[in-house]
């Protein structure tokens, strides 16, 4: 066999990719395969989602074809004028050199009036979305909740809105509860740093900055729970500020919003009466607010969840624990470190406080 081919082999074995590149990408490939991904930006539920997908989805193939070309330049460039050896050595001659084309000035007008033409076009169809996604809607057609992000919940105000069946106004946290159909117009606010709200099929992502002030639209076709989370790194547990969207229709949208508007009762007798002292002894309600009975939190405090209604959710801590499964519940009163970043200090509990704490909290609903 001759020098020539023996180095020919080599080369092509080089070029060739090997088997644990081949088994990664396979990999990384299937991690992005889901029929049923939560949060799965390509399968818009609502219509400002759809909105963005439909800008998405041309843009997405214009960026294809550009990859396509440049890419296919590129291996052409590389097959052609690739290295072929040294004649030095008895081997095929290196091949002709490429035509140099530095200071070429049409090529280079014309690599650079291109790309601009291109984001034009592309700009053309971005800039209205962008000016819809924002639009403040008139009073009364859409439903209105300032949101609070903080390390690491989202907290959510309803203002009283008629129009919506509320009339004393709304404080919850973790789920985002909506009407089907209904536009919901949001007012955010960070506390301490940078969240990102992203209910990835009711619209994009909307960042929310200290010391200012945000607005973002929502909007669900159906009834149904949208699952979503923190999209911009804020600290520790930024992967585990999750948030959950409920949209209702007419029916259990009114009676959310009626149970909601009540205050509950205080325990006056039993274990659960028991948990109401604890609360303050604890020093929980330095921190939670209970209306009704710890309407006033401490100055220093940190920004704490709105328990009054604590046991009308489904889940808590950010939305990544069950509140159906009590253990999840006694487990976070036994160490609140469990999530990592927790604000939330209670010290030593005993099983007895344990109990007591977890029969008053299942009043709050």
């Amino acid at each position: 066999m001759s020098a020539t081919t023996v180095t020919r082999r080599r080369h092509r074995r080089r070029l060739l990719p090997r088997p644990w590149f081949l088994a990664v990408a396979s990999l990384v490939l299937l991690a992005g395969c889901a029929s049923d991904a939560p949060q799965d930006m390509l399968q818009p539920e609502g219509s400002f989602a759809r909105t963005l997908d439909n800008l998405f989805n041309p843009i997405f193939w214009v960026a294809v074809l550009v990859f396509v070309v440049v890419e296919g330049l590129i291996v052409y460039a590389i097959v052609k004028w690739r290295y072929r050896g040294d004649a030095d050595d008895g081997v095929a001659d290196a091949g002709e050199m490429p035509a140099q084309l530095h200071g070429n000035t049409r090529l280079e007008i014309g690599w650079t009036i291109l790309p601009a033409l291109v984001l034009a076009g592309v700009a053309v169809f971005t800039v209205p979305v962008v000016f819809e996604l924002n639009a403040e809607p008139a009073k009364g057609e859409a439903l209105e909740v300032d949101v609070t992000g903080a390390q690491f919940w989202w907290g959510y105000e309803y203002p009283s809105q008629p129009d919506f069946g509320i009339t004393d106004g709304i404080v919850t946290a973790n789920e985002l509860h909506i009407p089907a159909g209904q536009r919901v117009y949001l007012t955010l606010r960070s506390v301490d740093v940078i969240h990102s709200f992203w209910a990835p099929k009711l619209n994009g992502k909307r960042d929310v900055v200290p010391g200012r002030v945000h607005n973002w639209l929502l909007e669900a076709d159906e009834p149904g729970v949208y699952s979503g989370q923190c999209a911009e790194f804020c600290g520790v547990s930024h992967a585990n500020m999750r948030l959950k969207v409920v949209a209702h229709d007419a029916t259990s949208w009114d009676a959310w919003v009626e149970d909601m508007q009540e205050e509950p009762v205080e325990p006056v007798s039993g274990l659960a009466a028991e948990g109401f002292e604890l609360f303050q002894q604890r020093g929980c309600s330095g921190c939670h607010v209970v209306e009704g009975a710890y309407d006033e939190v401490a100055e220093d405090a940190p920004a704490a969840p709105d328990l009054t209604h604590l046991f009308s959710r489904d889940c808590f801590a950010g939305c990544i624990y069950d509140l159906n499964d009590r253990n999840e519940l006694e487990a976070w009163l036994r160490d609140p470190q469990r999530k990592a970043g927790s604000k939330m200090v209670v010290g030593q509990l005993t099983e007895a406080d344990i109990d007591a704490l977890y029969a008053y909290l299942e009043t709050l609903e």
